[in-house]
Formats: C-alpha cells, structure tokens, sequence
C-alpha cells in the first residue's frame, strides 16, 4: 500500500458519546465537571493491554484515500445511533477521498455475514464490521484477513482473535458503562429497592457486559432483580416488555428499571406513563448512549441517568486506516472513553 500522508489531529466532535468519547473534549469539559468519567489510564488499566482511544478525535489529513474503497458491514438502521455511526464514518472516509460502500444487514446475522462476503468480493481495501453478535460471523472475517483485507470491528466484540479474524477492534469499556448506571442507582436509592432490567439480547456482549457491570456492582440483598427480558434493542419492544412486567410485579412493587441503552429507556418509560405512573419519581430510569432524548429526559427529571456511548467512529477508523497504510503497529483493542451524565451535568446539545 502507498505510504499515506502526514497524520495530524483535528478536533473532536462534541461529546463523549461508543462507543464512547473522553474526559479532555474542549466543548464538553466545562457540561461534565463532576461528571464520572472514564479517563485515558482507566481505560488502559482495565483493558490491561488494550490501548486507550485518544480523548480527541484525529483524522488523517489529505487525500490519502484516493483510490481506495472502504466497506461498513452495519448491524442495522433502526436506530439513530446506527444511522449516525453509518454517517459519520462515510463523512471521514469521504473527507479522506475514499469510495465508501455501506451494507445493512437489516439485524439478521446470515445476512451480515453475507454482506461481508459480498465487500470482499467486491474488492474493498479496508472493511470495518459493527458485528451483530458474538458468532456467525468468524468464517466471513477470517475470508477478509486471508485476502490481506484489513478489518476494523467497531463497538461490538466478537468470539475471535486479533490477526486472524480482525486487525483491531474499537470499542468502549461496556462493563464500565453498566457500573456508572448502578453507581447511579445507589446514589439515588441508598435504601436499596427492586430493579428491572431490559436487555438486548444474550448474543451480543454489549449487551450482557452492560448487563454484567450493571449487576455485579450491586448489592444483591438491597437491590433484587424483579423482571429480567429482552427489549432486543427496540423502543416498541421494550414498552411491550416493561408493560408484561409491570403487570406481573405490579408497578408499586419496582423501583427502577435499567436499560441497556437509552432507545429502550424511552420505551420503559412510556409502559410506565401509560400504567399511571410517573417516570423517575414513581420508578426510576436509567440506561447508556447518551441520546438527546436521554438528555432531555434527564433534564426534565423523567430519566436519572445516562452513560455515553459515541456513535462517532468516523475519525478513529480513519487514522486507524492510515496508521496501517503507513505500516505502523496498530493494538488488537482500543478502548473509548465514556461519561455518566445525571441533572447534575447533562447539557442536552451533546446528546446525538
């Protein structure tokens, strides 16, 4: 490959919202002071030889990408955070004069493997993979890296190795995420109280580490789980299964429900709305994103808490890319960087 050229840093999109942004961010130091925040050495302390993502976004500047052809083998578009990571990889790909192919798998797994086998038939240079689940997608991956193809996994882990399935993977600390929300729920509720929680779905390891640092960093006895189900990532759904717990536990008998992510929470909330009760009085919610809408309802009282999680991926995958042009040593894993956000410093426009 051509040696790209020279890397500088630019600025980073506003906020620390990934899969997950950092604590030196100019626009958001001042909205986050107090803020809990997962700092550059925390990141690399608890993924022990994992890199910590740089708290500012970079990109590789110039034409660097001309004649080349990036491939994004996206989950799905159901969501404004995958629209938005969709976006603003092609953004950065775009900037950097590269052709940028997107295939949706529209949420089913056999397709997603497809669309990967479809990119590396066609010849991409790089690919970048937001895996839907944990396996399925292992043969496809390692197809890409036997044809000396890059491959980039973005804000979901697979079962696999670095340098046979992918060259790297970037992504938050989601169990970090989960253990911000229950500090949040402690804070809030130091009595204890009952709990629900709406998952994604037990194939994803976002969704059971967010589940995993949620609950392992409560007090069993003080904080029972009431309701466990699965939203699967949808905020229709995930009203649907708060409605059946609701009903099942009575909606005097919880105390707070946690989501996995924030589109969820949205969907709780409405369940709890239409019980007759009222969101973060009556129950308390809190879930992990960062959405605007989060924040809103933050603001408002309605949501206790939010923990980022960037959809911003562009600028990393992009210095990635040109890091592995210029043949530098890129690590199996690099860590992005989150923050709790409560009324105590939310600022709604850093929500996405």
């Amino acid at each position: 490959m051509k040696k790209a050229v020279a890397i500088m840093m630019a600025a980073m999109m506003v906020m620390s919202l990934a899969a997950c942004g950092g604590s030196d961010q100019a626009a958001a130091s001042t909205a986050a002071q107090g803020a809990d925040t997962k700092t550059e050495a925390q990141a690399a302390d608890s993924a022990g030889s994992e890199a910590a993502a740089p708290a500012g976004d970079t990109a590789a500047s110039g034409s660097f990408l001309e004649g080349k052809t990036v491939g994004f083998a996206q989950t799905d578009s159901m969501s404004a955070w995958r629209t938005t990571e969709t976006d603003d990889i092609k953004k950065f790909v775009e900037e950097a004069s590269g052709e940028f192919i997107v295939k949706d798998a529209g949420g089913d797994i056999a397709t997603q493997e497809s669309d990967i086998r479809d990119l590396v038939a066609a010849g991409v240079d790089f690919l970048v993979v937001a895996p839907l689940e944990d396996n399925g997608l292992q043969g496809a991956l390692q197809e890409a890296m036997d044809n000396e193809i890059p491959v980039i996994l973005v804000d979901r882990a697979i079962a696999g190795e670095a340098g046979t399935h992918y060259t790297t993977a970037i992504m938050s600390d989601f169990v970090w995420e989960g253990e911000q929300c229950a500090k949040a729920l402690m804070e809030a509720l130091p009595d204890g109280g009952n709990v629900v929680i709406i998952n994604g779905g037990y194939d994803s390891s976002t969704s059971t580490d967010r589940q995993d640092g949620f609950v392992n960093a409560l007090d069993a006895a003080k904080y029972p789980i009431v309701g466990e189900q699965d939203g699967e990532w949808l905020m229709d759904k995930a009203q649907s299964v708060m409605e059946n717990i609701i009903q099942a536990q009575g909606g005097e008998n919880i105390d707070a429900v946690f989501c996995v992510t924030d589109d969820m929470v949205q969907g709780a909330m409405n369940a709890i709305e239409a019980a007759g009760l009222e969101p973060g009085k009556d129950i308390l919610t809190m879930g992990i994103d960062g959405t605007r809408a989060a924040f809103e309802a933050i603001e408002s009282g309605r949501q206790l808490a939010s923990c980022t999680c960037t959809p911003y991926f562009g600028g990393i995958v992009v210095e990635t890319i040109a890091k592995i042009i210029n043949g530098e040593e890129i690590p199996a894993n690099i860590t992005n960087q989150d923050t709790l956000y409560t009324k105590d410093n939310v600022v709604v426009d850093l929500g996405f």
